[in-house]
């Protein structure tokens, strides 16, 4: 069967974005800007090597998890990149194991890129929206969305401080994004990511865990 299609049927089938107006998510804007501040992490250890996420706030400061800057090593080599192709040497600046939450500082920071603020995380509720911003299993500027599921969390582990008093979100938490931001529709961090626990953890399957924005901020404020 020898059969075309008409070339003006087919143009009839493809829409241009000038013909339909897009619907604007509420928290496409957020995610857009927090990518301008996500940054992905490589560190080296004698010769062990891993990544994590991170997010700029200015002062060339990033702020990660702890256990991507952990104290217990001696670190060799930090590298950021903000767009997967420039590598940017950093230093460690401090770790607390106790919150999981971690902050390095960079050479230099190119002029464009954003930097972050933080919200006050005890007025966070149950219902926000929000976006997970890093790079899982190396995917530089991965975002997933969804909501604050649970706030003030605790496991009540004494061999697990950090899990104390803690935020649970729905919103996907990837292998290899800890330390990346959890940014709300105001454009204020909630948290970072620590990543997943319960019985199940060791698969991937629990609740999705993260590290309240006060607990970075008082931490920073040691540094002062």
């Amino acid at each position: 069967m020898n059969f075309k299609l008409d070339v003006n049927y087919l143009d009839s089938l493809i829409k241009t974005s000038q013909s339909t107006e897009k619907l604007e998510d509420p928290i496409k804007k957020t995610i857009q800007l927090g990518l301008q501040a996500s940054c992905s992490i490589y560190v080296r250890s004698g010769k062990k090597n891993w990544s994590g996420s991170g997010f700029h706030i200015g002062n060339n400061i990033i702020v990660t998890a702890g256990h991507v800057v952990p104290t217990d090593e001696t670190l060799t080599e930090i590298l950021i990149t903000f767009d997967n192709k420039n590598f940017i040497p950093a230093t460690f600046l401090t770790s607390d194991p106790t919150i999981d939450s971690g902050a390095i500082r960079a050479e230099r920071i190119p002029s464009n890129i954003p930097s972050l603020q933080f919200a006050n995380s005890d007025t966070v509720e149950v219902g926000d929206i929000v976006a997970v911003i890093g790079s899982p299993e190396g995917f530089h500027d991965t975002a997933t969305v969804g909501r604050v599921s649970n706030i003030h969390q605790s496991i009540n582990d004494s061999n697990m401080p950090a899990w104390n008093n803690i935020l649970f979100v729905d919103a996907d938490i990837l292998e290899g994004s800890s330390g990346g931001m959890v940014i709300g529709i105001d454009n204020l961090i909630l948290g970072t990511v620590m990543g997943v626990t319960g019985q199940h953890a060791d698969i991937g399957v629990g609740e999705n865990s993260v590290c309240p924005s006060n607990k970075i901020t008082n931490m920073l404020s040691k540094l002062v």
